[in-house]
Formats: structure tokens, sequence, C-alpha cells
């Protein structure tokens, strides 16, 4: 299975997923209230400052790039386990899509004693889309909107229906 991202989705996840929090607003009290578990973290700035904040994910996906280069993303939490694969810019491949799907699983059976954290060489951008449609109703998936904020989204079957036929949609 393989996903790539067109230019009409390219345009549609310009808008966010869920409720952006503004750069100046990221405060745990701010977001506290909109987090639930199990708890995904997409992104090497998301995942930094999330866990910088206090926030304890159950999966932690990131490339160790950000907008200004390549960067170690600078972790308040230790990983039960890693996860590495490959993934293209643009493209959700199927071995991220698996790493995810196999991740979930282990959350959801409770087999994990801290977070997993999937680190990919290429990019983790799309790995959101996965992680939303995988995770359980009441999850919350955080995601860095570039030069805006936090986007949190909560887990649902109106946000999972939309993003499964995204996914659909990209796929080849």
């Amino acid at each position: 299975m393989l996903y790539v991202l067109r230019d009409h989705h390219r345009v549609a996840l310009k808008e966010p997923l869920g409720e952006l929090i503004p750069n100046e607003e990221r405060t745990r009290a701010r977001i506290e209230g909109m987090i639930s578990t199990p708890l995904v973290l997409v992104g090497d700035v998301t995942a930094s400052v999330m866990t910088k904040m206090g926030f304890v994910p159950s999966l932690i996906i990131v490339d160790n790039h950000t907008k200004r280069g390549k960067e170690i993303p600078t972790l308040m939490v230790t990983p039960s386990r890693t996860i590495k694969v490959k993934n293209d810019a643009g493209m959700l491949t199927g071995e991220l899509f698996d790493a995810i799907d196999e991740a979930v699983r282990s959350i959801n059976i409770g087999e994990e004693k801290g977070p997993i954290l999937i680190e990919v060489e290429g990019e983790e951008d799309l790995s959101t889309l996965a992680a939303i449609s995988l995770m359980p109703d009441g999850a919350t998936v955080v995601y860095g909107q570039p030069d805006a904020g936090l986007v949190v989204v909560n887990v649902d079957e109106d946000i999972r229906m939309k993003i499964e036929e995204m996914l659909r949609e990209m796929e080849v």
C-alpha cells in the first residue's frame, strides 16, 4: 500500500484537521482540557513542546527534522520501544502505515510500559493521517501546523471517515 499526496490534498491539508492552538497560546493550561488518552504526538517540535509541558504520549512519530533543518527533538519521556522506518516526502508508505498500526495495536492491548517512538527516515508529515485513521475514538492526535501552532485532533467517527476518504483518494 502506498499513498501519494495530490495537489488538491495539499491545499486541503493547509487547513487544520482539529483545533488550532496558536504558538503564542501554547501553554499546558490552554491545552490540558483538550487532551485525552491515548495521546499521539506527530512531529519533532510538537513532541518536544508537548513532552516539555509534561504530557506523556502513547506514541511519538518524528523524522528528526524541522523547517530549520536537521534537529533531534528533546523528549522529556523515555520510549519503551523504537521503531525505525523509511518514508519519502509527500507519501505515506505501507512501511510507515504498518508501523503505526503495530504501535496502535500494542497500545490498545496495554502491552507497552511507556511511549512507542517511531523514527522516520525521510518525512513523517502524512503519518498524522494514518494515526487518526487507526486510533480509537476518544484518542487525541497532536501535530504541528507550520508557522501557526499545534493542532489538536480528538478522534471520532466523523474525522476518521474524512481521513479514510482522503486516504482512499491518495492510494496508488
